[in-house]
């Protein structure tokens, strides 16, 4: 019987418990809704991606590798990177090298590349355009993307002030933004949606006799979109923690 009293009693100073600060902070109501933003990516480079075909004999092994970024360097001056690089044996005993390079180039030197990937093509070696890209590069899809933040926190902060005007006393403040991609899975980092500009890529995949004279191919432009789950929250009626007295 006595112990049947010490639980009771128990049971009810749990019950008198007071109501801690971080309680009082709960938000009581919340305003949810969804933002958009569109930028466009501008780029004036392109990823060339040169192929080289080489046969390798015990007389040029030892300088094949040299002859092949000469080779490539002087299609077009660039930073050219091997990307790619395959060994192999024909049925006559001859050794194949096939290799990528890859650099990123300006519009001007886009001009003429399958022309100078034809001259300097040999015995031996033969040297192709595979691909020209584009895709804007990473730092520039990184900076339209944090002004698309930019613009989003602008337009969740205008909500944010018309919410307070229009419902005084409430202190409504921004509790979340959650950027999302299209389509994107949750606990994916978000990316950008991508609708790519209009390529043409003629010039670079079926060279004309006027190629080297041409007007170079004008920069391109992608379209980015980017959106944002925003939630408002208010702090419960008259349960504001008090500012602490300064210090005397």
């Amino acid at each position: 019987m006595q112990r049947l009293f010490f639980l009771v009693l128990a049971g009810l100073l749990l019950l008198n418990v007071p109501v801690k600060a971080d309680d009082a902070r709960r938000p009581d109501d919340r305003v949810i809704f969804d933002l958009s933003g569109e930028d466009w990516v501008m780029t004036k480079t392109a990823r060339v991606t040169v192929n080289v075909e080489a046969a390798v004999s015990d007389k040029n092994v030892g300088t094949m590798r040299s002859d092949m970024v000469k080779a490539v360097n002087d299609i077009a001056k660039g930073d050219w990177r091997l990307i790619s690089f395959n060994r192999s044996q024909d049925q006559t005993g001859l050794e194949r090298w096939s290799a990528l390079f890859e650099s990123r180039l300006p519009e001007n030197l886009l001009n003429g590349l399958n022309d100078a990937a034809k001259k300097l093509s040999k015995a031996g070696m033969q040297l192709s355009i595979s691909n020209v890209d584009f895709t804007p590069t990473l730092e520039e899809m990184e900076t339209a993307r944090g002004s698309l933040r930019t613009q989003i926190y602008k337009s969740a902060n205008e909500q944010l002030t018309a919410l307070n005007n229009a419902m005084p006393g409430r202190n409504y403040r921004i509790a979340m933004i959650n950027f999302t991609g299209s389509g994107d899975e949750q606990g994916v980092v978000p990316m950008p949606k991508v609708v790519r500009g209009q390529m043409n890529m003629m010039m670079a995949a079926a060279p004309t006799a006027s190629e080297s004279t041409a007007t170079p191919p004008m920069e391109r432009a992608e379209k980015i979109t980017l959106n944002a789950h925003i939630v408002l929250a208010a702090m419960p009626e008259n349960k504001s923690v008090p500012t602490p007295a300064p210090a005397k």
